[in-house]
């Protein structure tokens, strides 16, 4: 069963670049690219750094802390034994960025942030 969430307008994510939205208490990267629009959460493991605020290339996001890629399809951590990153389907509808959040986990307490949806 899927649960598709209205996070944002497509033109909101200029291409090759990734915004940050939340969604149901979490934070989550929302990215354009050649490929089309993908989301993860917008924390990389290794050191907590805001994966929407990376550099993205083909289907990798770079993560501004320390350049750990991430694969946005899988939510691997290239060439590290690293907890992967949750990846939500997206797709766009009428010029709006939508998320499937059935996956989303229980959310002990919720992100603080003025832009919040869902």
């Amino acid at each position: 069963m899927s649960r598709w969430v209205e996070v944002c307008a497509a033109d909101d994510v200029p291409r090759l670049e990734g915004r940050r939205v939340v969604v149901a208490g979490f934070h989550i990267a929302v990215f354009h690219t050649e490929q089309g629009f993908f989301a993860v959460g917008d924390v990389c493991p290794h050191m907590g750094g805001p994966l929407s605020d990376g550099d993205v290339a083909a289907t990798t996001v770079s993560c501004p802390l320390h350049a750990r890629k991430i694969e946005l399809k899988s939510g691997c951590v290239g060439n590290d034994d690293l907890s992967r990153v949750l990846t939500l389907p997206a797709t766009v509808r009428d010029g709006k960025v939508i998320l499937d959040v059935e996956s989303l986990p229980p959310l002990e307490e919720p992100a603080e942030d003025d832009e919040a949806v869902a």
